[in-house]
């Protein structure tokens, strides 16, 4: 079922007297509206500040922010978005739909021109308005890691490494990082795999293994060929698990990719 999301009291409240009044035109779409009050996912508007471990299939997402109309100038101003933790807030909201979000807004990537000091948020949300316009997601200097979330991703790059391989932890942006990315032997800045390190967790959380298809078809159109290494397997099954991806990789060794984001 589709769900409203928007930071922003004010803008919750008219979007909910303006579907309130298209309720009252169209009896039938208040009948499907109420049909979701006694399910596990009930239709219902909420704001950025109140938006924690809800999910849907569809979001629809809605800014605040936007051009003044006196002036058509944007203000540099963005909420709690410029706060300290405020990417949180975008995170949570980004990572709520299961198939598809539909993002509604005033303001263009370009509107947005972050200082030097600028919270990681704003960062964050231009970034993300940007993909939203042009379906790739930027890549530069800043944006790439060499550090990784885990020490079940550390050994594997050690493996690797061992076995004469180049890696890279955390190639990419938010939200659309390789835990490891296998460099080509001889292609400087090209991958001939990308590899995710899934815990045990991911087995048995449905929803989060519907948002990774949908993240792991992104990370394929931009050029990834993916690969999964279970966490429980490569504990109880050590060896056969490296065998099996270094066949892989004897494999992919020979080609090489430039990722496009």
């Amino acid at each position: 079922m589709n769900r409203l999301s928007r930071p922003g009291a004010r803008q919750q409240a008219l979007i909910s007297e303006v579907l309130e009044q298209r309720c009252q035109a169209e009896p039938l779409l208040e009948e499907q509206i109420k049909s979701t009050e006694n399910t596990t996912e009930p239709f219902f508007i909420k704001n950025l500040e109140n938006v924690q471990g809800d999910e849907r299939d569809i979001i629809f997402v809605s800014t605040t922010y936007g051009a003044d109309p006196e002036t058509g100038k944007v203000f540099q101003r963005f909420g709690p978005i410029s706060h300290e933790m405020g990417w949180r807030r975008l995170n949570v909201i980004f990572t709520r739909a299961k198939k598809r979000l539909d993002l509604f807004t005033s303001m263009r990537s370009s509107n947005i021109q972050p200082k030097n000091n600028a919270k990681r948020g704003v960062q964050i949300l231009k970034t993300y308005l940007e993909y939203a316009e042009t379906g790739q997601l930027p890549i530069d200097a800043s944006t790439t890691r060499q550090e990784a979330y885990s020490d079940f991703q550390i050994a594997v790059s050690q493996i690797l490494q061992k076995h004469g391989y180049k890696t890279v932890l955390q190639v990419g942006v938010a939200g659309f990082r390789i835990d490891i990315g296998v460099l080509h032997s001889e292609k400087p800045g090209e991958y001939i795999l990308g590899i995710e390190c899934d815990g045990a967790n991911y087995h048995f959380a449905k929803s989060l293994r519907d948002r990774e298809r949908l993240r792991q078809e992104i990370l394929e159109s931009k050029g990834w060929t993916v690969y999964r290494i279970w966490s429980t397997d490569w504990f109880k099954h050590r060896e056969a698990e490296i065998e099996r991806l270094l066949k892989t990789l004897d494999v992919f060794k020979t080609t090489a990719t430039r990722i496009v984001y």
